[in-house]
C-alpha cells in the first residue's frame, strides 16, 4: 500500500518455481486488484490456501448480515457508542453502527481473545484503535500496533487482531473500495510528497513473518470466516494455511499513529478536508489533532475565529468519532461518541463555543471524521444507543447537561 515490500523468501522471477526446505514445490498465489490492472502481492504458500475440507455458515447480530433502519428522519444524530456493550473477539464483538454503499462504520469492543480468523472479501478494513495495542497476524506476516493507531487490512487479507488489553475498543471503517493515502500526496514516482500531512517513515508494515506455533495456534481445522455479500461463511482448512516462505508486492496491512499526523494552520480557519488522512471512493477519513490554531488579527478588533464556522456542506454526511481532550465546537460530549450532521440540513457549534474560541491559539482535541457523499443510513445498533434529544441541543441543552 505505501511502497513496495518484500519479506522472506522468493524467486528471482513471478511465476517460476520455487521451492521449499525439502524440496517442495510451493503454491504462488498473486493477491490482485482491480482485476489484474491495479497493485498486487505475490505470495508462496507451505500448503495450497486451497486446501479446504468443510464449508458452513455464521452470523454476528448486528454485523453480519445488517440491514439500515427502515424509516430515518433527517436530523442531527449522537450515537453514544460508550454505551454500547458487546462481548467476544474481534469479529463477534463488530457491531456495524452506520453505512451506505460506499462505507461502513462500525464499533468493536473484544474482551476475549481472537478465537477467529477473518478475512474480509467484501473490502478494505480501516481500524483505528481506541484505547490499547496490539498484534495483528495475517498472512503477511506480524504487525503490531499501538493505541490510537489506525491499521488498514487490505480486501481478503486472512487475519485475526489481539488486544494487550482485557477489554478494547476499536472505531471500524470498511469498504469496497481501497482505503488509501490521498492521491494528491502522492508524487508521479509514487512516493508520498514532502508537503504531505506524513511521510514514509510514519507507516509500519510487517517485519516478520507469520511461523505456525502449535501451543499458539492450536491443532486442526483451521476454521477462517469469509465476509462476502452480506454473509459470513467459514472455510475449515485441515492443515495451517496462513504460514508462507515470503511474499512481495504493494498489497499488505499497514499501521499509522494519528498522532504522527501533521496537522496545517492558517491566518484564518481552514476547511476540514486539510485534516484529510484516507480516502476510498465517495469517502474520506481525516484526523483532528492537537495544534495551534488560526491567528488572524488585524490590530482594529478583527480576529480570527478558531472554532468551525456554521455550514451546510450539502453534498456531504460528516461523522465525527471523539478520542480525547476538548472539541472545539461541541457540548455534551464524551469520548467514543459520534455526532452524525447529515446534508440537507445545515450545522454549526453548540451556542457559546464560537465566541470562546476567540483570542485562543491551541486545540486540544483527539477525533476521527469521516465525509461521505451518500447518505449514511443507521443501523437498530445505532438507534438503540442514540441520544435522542441531541438535533435541539442548540436550543435546549445550551449548558451541555445531559
Amino acid at each position: 500500500m505505501i511502497h513496495y515490500h518484500k519479506l522472506g523468501s522468493v524467486p528471482p522471477k513471478h511465476h517460476v518455481t520455487h521451492y521449499d526446505e525439502n524440496g517442495k514445490l510451493l503454491m504462488e498465489q498473486a493477491m490482485t486488484r482491480v482485476g489484474f490492472d491495479s497493485t498486487y502481492s505475490l505470495l508462496y504458500f507451505k500448503v495450497p490456501p486451497t486446501d479446504e475440507c468443510a464449508v458452513s455458515s455464521m452470523e454476528v447480530p448486528g454485523f453480519c448480515p445488517i440491514q439500515p433502519m427502515a424509516q430515518q428522519r433527517l436530523h442531527r444524530r449522537h450515537i453514544r457508542t460508550q454505551d454500547l456493550k458487546t462481548s467476544g473477539d474481534f469479529l463477534t464483538a463488530r457491531r456495524t453502527v452506520l453505512m451506505n454503499d460506499d462505507v461502513r462504520v462500525g464499533i468493536c469492543k473484544p474482551d476475549t481473545k481472537p478465537e477467529h480468523w477473518f478475512s474480509n472479501s467484501e473490502g478494505d478494513e480501516c481500524w483505528f484503535a481506541f484505547d490499547c495495542g496490539g498484534v495483528v497476524e495475517s498472512v503477511y506476516g506480524i504487525l503490531p500496533f499501538k493505541k490510537q493507531d489506525y491499521v488498514i487490512i487490505p480486501k481478503s487479507t486472512p487475519y485475526r487482531l489481539h488486544c494487550d488489553a482485557d477489554k478494547s475498543t476499536f472505531l471500524v471503517f470498511e469498504s469496497p473500495s481501497r482505503i488509501d493515502v490521498p492521491k494528491q500526496f502522492r508524487n508521479e514516482a509514487g512516493q508520498i510528497t514532502m508537503d504531505a500531512p506524513f511521510c514514509h517513515r510514519d507507516f509500519r508494515i510487517p517485519q516478520e513473518m507469520l511461523v505456525y506455533d502449535a501451543a499458539k495456534h492450536g491443532t486442526g481445522p483451521y476454521p477462517l470466516v469469509v465476509k462476502h455479500a452480506n454473509e459470513l461463511t467459514v472455510h475449515e482448512f485441515e492443515h495451517f494455511p496462513w504460514e508462507l516462505v515470503g511474499w512481495d508486492g504493494y498489497s499488505y496491512p499497514v499501521a499509522f499513529n494519528i498522532k504522527d499526523y501533521q496537522p496545517r494552520v492558517g491566518i484564518v480557519h481552514l476547511p476540514p478536508t486539510i485534516h484529510i488522512t484516507f480516502a476510498g471512493s465517495g469517502f474520506i477519513i481525516c484526523s483532528f489533532v492537537p495544534r495551534k490554531v488560526d491567528y488572524y488579527d488585524d490590530g482594529k478588533g478583527h480576529k480570527a475565529i478558531p472554532c468551525p464556522y456554521g455550514h451546510a456542506s450539502v453534498d456531504c454526511d460528516e461523522i465525527l468519532y471523539y478520542v480525547e481532550g476538548n472539541f472545539t465546537s461541541r457540548k455534551g460530549i464524551e469520548p467514543q461518541s459520534i455526532s452524525l450532521h447529515p446534508m440537507g440540513i445545515p450545522h454549526g457549534p453548540h451556542p457559546g463555543t464560537y465566541e470562546a474560541s476567540v483570542g485562543t491559539d491551541r486545540t486540544s482535541e483527539l477525533a476521527v471524521m469521516c465525509d461521505t457523499f451518500k447518505p449514511l443510513l443507521m443501523t437498530d445498533v445505532a438507534d438503540s444507543i442514540e441520544d435522542k434529544d441531541y438535533h435541539y441541543t442548540w436550543v435546549k441543552r445550551e449548558g451541555g447537561g445531559k
